[in-house]
């Protein structure tokens, strides 16, 4: 489980991608900073947080965050699988451990990402909250939980890229839409996504960490499914 975590962490890292991502974490938080101080009490009311750049870093990740695992991430099971580099892997470790791995190394490569970015706008916030690094950590868990399904049960990379920028692009709409609507359908698909709890209004918004249970959902339901297919 481990060496397949090392290795999917090792291959996120392998091009620029990493770098690309938090460049854009970095310059897009602070300048989302500034446009933040001018809206800081109603993005408050939101449950955004005091800090105005870990309220720009969340403001992007709210955003962004379904696109940028998406593009990684969309093939992580599946393209085992196409190259037929799925049995190899069969035959060293049990299925279970290779989505538990995946799923590891994927995390912890947006662990790295989002903590840099946080150290990296230390100089100018003055300093390191780690509540808001672990909510930021389970918000995209959620999404790498997600990516992680969807590529185990489509076979086909350019299909699960489909249908994944649909869904980063479709979720964020109905989360945000959620939050302002009475509309009973939107409401119930909005208790599914992350963005429903980080909406609370409760000081420290505790309801944020009920959406660690997603990822485990999707975990056990990828390793449900891919224990039963043939390989």
């Amino acid at each position: 489980m481990l060496t397949v975590g090392f290795r999917e962490f090792k291959s996120l890292f392998s091009s620029i991608r990493s770098i690309v991502i938090i460049v854009v974490l970095f310059g897009v938080t602070i300048g989302s900073a500034r446009l933040v101080r001018q809206f800081e009490a109603p993005l408050q009311e939101l449950g955004l947080g005091n800090d105005a750049y870990a309220m720009g870093l969340m403001l992007l990740l709210i955003l962004a965050a379904p696109l940028f695992v998406t593009s990684l991430s969309h093939n992580i099971v599946n393209k085992e699988t196409d190259t037929r580099t799925i049995r190899f892997l069969a035959t060293k470790t049990s299925r279970s451990n290779i989505i538990l791995g995946k799923f590891i190394g994927s995390f912890l490569f947006w662990v790295v990402c989002i903590a840099v970015a946080l150290l990296l706008i230390i100089p100018f916030s003055k300093s390191f909250s780690i509540v808001n690094l672990v909510q930021s950590i389970i918000f995209v868990s959620y999404f790498i939980g997600l990516t992680l399904f969807l590529s185990t049960i489509i076979p086909k990379p350019s299909l699960s890229m489909f249908l994944g920028i649909i869904i980063s692009i479709a979720l964020p709409v109905l989360g945000l839409w959620n939050a302002g609507t009475d509309n009973l359908f939107i409401k119930t698909v909005g208790y599914v996504t992350p963005y429903f709890y980080y909406m609370q209004e409760e000081s420290n918004n505790y309801y944020a960490y009920f959406v660690a249970f997603f990822p485990i959902l999707f975990i056990l339901l990828s390793v449900f499914i891919f224990r039963k297919r043939d390989l």
